[in-house]
């Protein structure tokens, strides 16, 4: 004897296979894409001075040293306004990652884009040293999109 087929709902839960919308579609793009950077600020504060960079996505993952000279593309020296000079090198960000300098202040007078190469973009922060000597302390964390770099007094 052949079953017949039911005509109840099944009670097997079963799979969503609707495919994902048109705003998901952007969303999963847009996750996959390097973060870039949106704006640049230099800013007082009670400890000292602060460089914000904002990107469109989570912050890079970063590398940060005092240089005595800042380079460029093909290690052409670039100049740039201050007595100490910090090097800051963002990793995994867009290639076409660029910026705008911010508007100076006493102690941090230029934030310059020194290049982007294979995923890095590095940026260099001209520092004014009160005695001259010593390179100013620093810290730099991440803050969601930002990247805050605190320079001491």
């Amino acid at each position: 004897m052949a079953a017949t087929p039911s005509l109840a709902p099944s009670k097997t839960p079963q799979a969503d296979v609707s495919s994902p919308s048109e705003e998901e579609e952007e969303e999963g793009e847009q996750a996959a894409q390097p973060p870039k950077v949106t704006e640049v600020e230099v800013t007082d504060t009670a400890q000292g001075d602060r460089v914000t960079f904002t990107f469109d996505a989570a912050a890079p993952d970063y590398l940060d040293s005092y240089e005595k000279e800042l380079n460029g593309p093909e290690g052409r020296p670039i100049e740039i306004e201050g007595d100490k000079f910090l090097r800051v090198a963002f990793i995994g960000v867009d290639p076409e990652s660029h910026f705008s300098p911010p508007s100076p202040n006493k102690r941090v007078p230029e934030v310059r884009h020194l290049m982007n190469f294979e995923g890095e973009m590095s940026i260099g922060i001209g520092i004014v040293a009160p005695d001259g000597a010593a390179d100013p302390a620093y810290d730099i964390t991440t803050k969601g999109t930002q990247v805050l770099i605190d320079i001491k007094e």
